[in-house]
């Protein structure tokens, strides 16, 4: 309405206050107390709508973010019909096929991550690579739970939300998963969210 009606000075005012909650450094995004569409309040509108808003209004900084929020969804959603939610055809092709490369990276990186270090075995009882002494088959067990956990996070899905092993290992094992999944959640898929639109890196925004 602002753009519509031609208030210039609203519109900017309102546009400044999506940069908090559509960040483009990483470490914005860490910062952030609100983030995505949780900014607009209630009721809370569909992550595609609001893809929608911001690519009409050219809103071009908020759009890689907007599009990993909309594609957090799944085809599903993000095929949706309803008023508003559907996106145009070439966006929609772009954030289906670069969420799946998307999550195939970073589920190879994990698997990666887990079976291509040398965990050790941990001394402490209460640790899930703890396996004694027969070792085989209880750490394939062990390290087959921690790969399950690794690509997403604490939130289904969320391939930025922090590694959360809850009881699986001990403090000093999660800290050195938790830093080398950190370095997977920013090379592997923030730097990346701008392909999600066809675009180069976060340079171009």
């Amino acid at each position: 309405m602002a753009a519509k009606y031609g208030f210039s000075d609203v519109r900017e005012a309102l546009v400044e206050d999506l940069k908090g909650p559509y960040p483009t450094k990483w470490e914005d995004f860490v910062a952030a107390r609100i983030l995505g569409e949780d900014v607009f309040g209630s009721p809370k509108p569909h992550p595609n709508a609001v893809l929608n808003l911001f690519l009409e209004q050219n809103i071009k900084f908020a759009l890689p973010f907007a599009a990993y929020r909309a594609g957090l969804g799944g085809p599903s959603a993000l095929v949706s019909n309803n008023p508003g939610t559907v996106l145009p055809r070439l966006a929609l092709a772009s954030v289906i096929y670069g969420m799946g490369v998307i999550r195939q990276t970073i589920t190879h990186a994990a698997y990666g991550i887990v079976y291509g270090r040398d965990l050790g075995v941990c001394p402490d009882r209460s640790c899930i690579l703890n396996v004694g002494v027969n070792p085989a088959g209880a750490r394939r067990e062990a390290l087959n739970k921690i790969s399950d956990v690794m690509p997403f996070g604490e939130i289904g899905g969320d391939m930025l939300s922090p590694l959360s092993l809850g009881t699986l290992v001990c403090v000093k094992c999660a800290k050195r998963l938790e830093k080398v999944h950190l370095d997977c959640r920013k090379a592997l898929v923030w730097e990346v969210l701008p392909s999600l639109l066809g675009w180069g890196g976060w340079e171009g925004v």
